[in-house]
């Protein structure tokens, strides 16, 4: 059950020190849970009161893996050109460490505070594991097997994914992971196929997909119960190429299933009384149902064209409810707890949803915060309804529903003013607040280019800005940090992309919704993404910067650079969370284009691949086109038009 509140791990492994990051006095404790309003089933006899919020900051960057009935948090942040996975208590966030690697990333969570994710080896491999504090970081991985991805944990600590048992053979398979059993092999639809497990419910049933290499079908949705058996195909229903990517503990499965010879993912749900039901998405090119609560509420995506998203909310007595308008609103669903409510984004803005109140905007239900910071998306929610989501800050924050106090301060989005040549003196500024009043600030400026800078702050009663100035004297692309730190020695960061050029360079730089399962292994739930690109001449000059998804691409060769009216391709080699051998393409289309384009919204599309090492095979690691991640990779559904998904907030596409 793809952590829909839930996600955790239980591990032990090489004595590790932690590494702490100063946050707030016990949240769980100073913020009392808070009831919001709406339950999936009657609606009150009085409009519910508007909930209001207070943030928290949890890290300069990243994603959630998922939040508990506890306030525990699971997630990735980006330190450098490394993903790392953490854990936030609610009073502290410990990274998880590394089998010796660099790169680590959480993708489950569960009751029991338990995460389940992978983590890069000294040999250059990736191990799954299971994470909790009694044991620290546990190597999933058998002798002998090679990488190994956990996507899944249960209220019972079973971790399910896909490992590659025989390597070097690429096929890999569906695991389930016990401390009594350890890493057992599922199996597959046949002898030369692969499999993946996607979710696990506490019965231990995992779900997910097989192919079925010589068969009439492309990939079938497949089920493991716990006990043995082998791998049940769900083959009741004509789907040619079908997923699993959900199931709950009611045993009901959700995912997307073709029908056609066109291949066209309709989203579905299945039962054992009742089979598989579409859910209405047709006639939509694409649509696909990521979670489904213990209630039986869906959430999932739809594309009306392979450009345009909606998500969408499904129950059996309602039928499916599209947010935002197709073809003029951009939007996804996110996350949904067992009290009906669901989070995600709409045009930009994070949004709350119950059968109740309907959609809020989160921004304008949040209290303290400073002027500018704007929610993008709600990411993951608990059944309390405590919100993870992201900013325009560049920050992973949490959503209390009640009062708090002896938080950390809450930065703003940094603006600065000047062209961003090389040598030109830039002017910065953050706006900050403080709900502790009489905290004073002290700041500091890394600027990405290996100096620093004190920062000038002036405040008055918990409200303040921070100010710097700064040259660049190479162009490229820049991560400046600003860390502001109270005078109870709590801090918090926030991070831009500063994109450095000559006076007739193409730039980019911003974030954009990554929808759920656009990367083939690891993270699969919405997140929020950023890129930043800069051209001037020739390819040799060019440079394409990308975090997305527990993956930190970097161009270490430009290939091509096309430049056509409003649009511009890269393509070419890069690194991937600092490891070579990968191929990148970048489209990003201005929305103040001509043409077809003209009045309309600024758009990314990225994908990035590598070569397997043994079949010869191009593997898609990471695509947020129309249909992304392993369906896509396995069915090649995804449209080669597709732009991929909105440029949110203020990110600036420079088209020369």
């Amino acid at each position: 059950m793809q952590t829909r509140n839930v996600t955790g791990t239980t591990a032990h492994g090489p004595a590790r020190a932690p590494q702490r990051w100063r946050l707030a006095s016990l949240v769980a404790v100073a913020c009392a849970s808070m009831t919001l309003g709406g339950a999936s089933t009657a609606a009150p006899a009085a409009p519910p009161v508007a909930t209001t919020y207070r943030v928290v900051p949890l890290a300069p960057n990243g994603f959630p893996a998922g939040i508990n009935s506890k306030g525990q948090v699971a997630f990735t942040s980006f330190d450098g050109d490394a993903p790392r996975a953490w854990f936030y208590d609610g009073s502290t966030v410990r990274n998880l460490g590394t089998f010796g690697g660099s790169a680590a990333v959480a993708n489950a969570l569960n009751e029991l505070g338990q995460v389940a994710g992978t983590a890069a080896t000294t040999d250059g491999t990736f191990h799954a594991f299971r994470w909790s504090r009694p044991t620290g970081l546990v190597d999933l991985n058998p002798p002998g097997v090679g990488n190994a991805t956990g996507l899944d944990i249960n209220n019972k600590g079973q971790v399910a994914g896909t490992a590659r048992f025989t390597p070097p053979s690429p096929l890999s398979r569906a695991f389930r992971w016990s401390p009594s059993t350890g890493m057992v092999d599922l199996g597959a639809l046949g002898p030369q196929s692969t499999s993946v497990a996607t979710a696990i419910n506490d019965a231990g049933t995992a779900v997910g997909w097989s192919d079925e290499a010589s068969g009439p079908r492309l990939t079938q949705v497949t089920k493991w119960p716990d006990g043995g058996g082998g791998p049940i195909p769900l083959n009741d229903f004509p789907s040619i190429a079908s997923v699993a990517e959900d199931i709950n503990n009611a045993g009901q499965i959700v995912g997307s299933a073709a029908f056609d010879t066109r291949l066209s993912d309709q989203a579905f749900i299945w039962t054992q009384a009742g089979g598989l039901q579409g859910l209405g998405t047709e006639p939509s090119y694409l649509s696909w149902a990521d979670q489904v609560n213990e209630k039986g509420l869906v959430i999932g995506q739809l594309y009306s064209t392979p450009g345009d998203r909606n998500g969408f909310i499904w129950s059996r007595d309602d039928g499916l409810l599209t947010v935002g308008t197709p073809l003029t609103d951009f939007s996804d669903t996110a996350d949904v707890n067992n009290r009906g409510q669901v989070v995600g984004s709409l045009n930009g803005r994070g949004y709350i949803w119950t059968r109740t109140s309907g959609f809020v905007d989160l921004t304008s239900r949040v209290v303290g915060a400073p002027a500018g910071l704007t929610l993008f998306g709600g990411l993951v929610l608990n059944d309390s309804g405590t919100i993870v989501a992201n900013t325009n800050a560049g920050t992973l924050v949490l959503l209390v529903p009640s009062a708090c106090h002896a938080l950390p301060p809450v930065a703003g989005p940094v603006k600065y003013t000047g062209a961003a040549h090389a040598g030109a003196l830039l002017s910065f500024s953050a706006g900050f607040q403080d709900v502790d009043v009489r905290d004073t600030h002290k700041a500091v400026w890394s600027w990405g280019d290996g100096s620093k800078t004190t920062g000038t702050v002036n405040e008055k009663s918990g409200s303040g800005s921070v100010s710097g100035q700064h040259a660049y004297r190479t162009a490229g692309i820049y991560t400046l940090r600003l860390t502001i730190t109270d005078s109870s020695a709590k801090d918090s960061a926030v991070e831009r992309k500063v994109v450095v050029g000559g006076r007739t360079a193409t730039t980019g730089v911003g974030a954009f919704a990554s929808p759920a399962n656009a990367a083939s292994a690891g993270a699969h739930r919405a997140s929020i993404g950023s890129f930043a690109f800069l051209s001037e001449g020739d390819a040799g000059t060019a440079a394409v910067e990308v975090n997305v998804a527990g993956l930190a691409l970097r161009s270490s060769r430009v290939e091509s650079v096309a430049l056509d009216g409003a649009r511009v391709q890269y393509s070419g080699q890069g690194t991937v969370n600092g490891k070579g051998g990968y191929r990148f393409a970048l489209t990003a289309t201005a929305g103040a284009g001509t043409g077809s384009n003209a009045g309309g919204k600024d758009r990314v599309r990225v994908r990035i691949t590598h070569t397997d090492a043994v079949s010869k095979a191009e593997v898609v690691d990471y695509d947020n086109g129309a249909r992304a991640g392993v369906n896509a990779a396995a069915k090649g559904a995804t449209a080669a038009g597709a732009e991929g998904s909105v440029v949110l907030g203020e990110g600036a596409i420079v088209l020369r």
